[in-house]
């Protein structure tokens, strides 16, 4: 009899169960950092709804290709922790945590919060997800790598670790082209049933993982 724990139980409790929350927590909080700053900015610079001009936050043109390409770069980045002792992970964290939080505050002041949802949730749910996922990799990497120098444990990569993480990040790629889907096709749809704005110049109309 094979006692040996399944692969979504072994990715569970190996790879997500502790590390996806430190990511987390690292999100979280430079997005509400990010949210202060954003809140600050003055009314009188922002882009009205519906005016064609140039926006730091959107690119000129989206697609699902673009978007994808983008994001999957953002996320290769922050795997980047695996051979960085996690600082690759933690700074890319914390560059699309201030992103996120600086055009929610932005957005705030140019449409409803309602509106401002509709433009991040419906992607941002399965995106975030994604984000969350390659940290985790990124992270226990980094820190099993800081185990290894320190002489705590003998191995400092198995091949049970690459392929889980293999696993890891096929998973995080298919959600990231789910994304890019939903924000490139169906983003403005969704949110225009909640206003009579013309969305084209709000910030939050299109947002993805940094960088761009």
């Amino acid at each position: 009899m094979n006692d040996r724990p399944s692969l979504p139980a072994r990715l569970f409790h190996r790879w997500l169960l502790r590390y996806v929350p430190v990511a987390a927590l690292i999100l979280l909080g430079s997005v509400l950092l990010g949210y202060g700053l954003g809140s600050q900015v003055p009314t009188e610079w922002l882009q009205n709804p519906g005016t064609t001009g140039e926006n730091p936050f959107i690119s000129a043109e989206l697609t699902t290709l673009s978007l994808t390409i983008n994001n999957l770069g953002a996320l290769l980045v922050m795997a980047l922790g695996a051979i960085s002792l996690g600082s690759m992970t933690v700074l890319s964290l914390i560059l699309n945590g201030l992103l996120i939080g600086v055009v929610v505050g932005i957005a705030l002041k140019q449409v409803s919060p309602i509106v401002v949802a509709a433009l991040i949730v419906p992607h941002g749910l399965i995106e975030i997800p994604a984000l969350l996922i390659v940290a985790a990799v990124g992270l226990r990497f980094g820190w099993h790598t800081i185990q290894y120098i320190r002489g705590s444990v003998d191995t400092l990569v198995t091949e049970q670790d690459l392929q889980e993480a293999g696993w890891l990040l096929v998973t995080a790629a298919v959600l990231i082209v789910i994304a890019a889907y939903i924000e490139a096709n169906l983003t403005l749809e969704i949110a225009s049933q909640y206003t009579d704005t013309d969305l084209s110049g709000v910030a939050a109309d299109r947002i993805a993982i940094a960088p761009r």
